[in-house]
């Protein structure tokens, strides 16, 4: 299984995935819309289970807790079409400030119900789902970003949120770590930048992520490893240095828990699945 969820290093992000996507709660300040081609996809959006079935879209707004999973990897299913391959996902991220006032202000938007169904994507806006493609430049990926996202407003109730307080310690210590996770971040390090005990640093992360620190930590350095082996050319060492691991033997375990295969081995998947394409 190959799950792909990229550390977003631009303002406009377009992907496209064969795999269904598996990640651990987070949360980040671009709006992320999730499309199924074909298969499905599950995720979790502030404590509620969904899944996108072909055709079914889904948009997660700014600072809302969410996570992507799969019922055959989680156990909770044996069929068969939950299986991984058969999936077809498409991820747009984009910053709000990309919009500037062509639309409301993203950032403090919100909706009850983040689906929308297949039957209400249909004639330009599953045309320009279709038609928007990572390859394509930035002014053409940003023109088809338009077109979903005014549909999307369209089709969904929204409502006005209250703004994410900027004395929010939580907020401010996991926005921190999100742009930093590369460099040698360690719980007592946070907790004396933030002047919080350590244990306080625990329990963020283990009440919101229902995982430690040091997990979560490694889990966003192995996706960003993840990333930069499907990316590059560069050797398992400098890949393991640049993702901010502080060995190799530490890089291979955490590599093994989040994909379930050594980095070896997932290079050399990638590379098979591109001489089949």
């Amino acid at each position: 299984m190959l799950p792909v969820y990229e550390i977003r290093n631009s303002e406009l992000t377009v992907k496209r995935n064969s795999y269904e996507l598996v990640f651990p709660e987070h949360m980040h300040e671009y709006i992320e819309i999730v499309y199924t081609y074909k298969g499905v996809q599950h995720l979790k959006i502030e404590g509620s289970e969904y899944t996108l079935k072909k055709g079914c879209l889904s948009i997660i707004f700014p600072d809302t807790l969410h996570s992507f999973f799969s019922m055959e990897k989680s156990g909770k299913s044996d069929k068969k079409e939950h299986s991984a391959p058969d999936c077809e996902v498409l991820v747009l991220m984009c910053s709000p400030k990309l919009f500037g006032n062509l639309f409301p202000d993203l950032k403090n938007l919100s909706t009850e119900y983040p689906l929308i169904p297949a039957e209400y994507i249909n004639g330009g806006f599953k045309a320009a789902l279709d038609c928007i493609d990572p390859s394509d430049s930035f002014e053409v990926r940003f023109s088809w970003a338009c077109v979903i996202l005014s549909y999307v407003i369209e089709a969904l109730d929204l409502k006005r949120r209250d703004a994410q307080p900027v004395n929010d310690i939580t907020y401010k210590i996991m926005k921190y770590v999100e742009e930093n996770f590369t460099e040698p971040i360690t719980r007592k390090s946070l907790a004396e930048k933030f002047s919080v005990s350590e244990g306080y640093i625990s329990k963020i992360f283990t009440r919101k992520f229902k995982m430690n620190f040091r997990n979560y930590l490694g889990l966003m350095r192995a996706e960003y490893a993840a990333n930069l082996i499907r990316t590059t050319d560069e050797s398992f060492i400098t890949v393991s240095n640049l993702a901010g691991f502080e060995s190799p033997r530490t890089f291979n375990r955490m590599f093994k828990a989040a994909y379930g295969t050594t980095p070896r081995e997932y290079k050399n998947n990638i590379n098979k699945l591109i001489k089949e394409e």
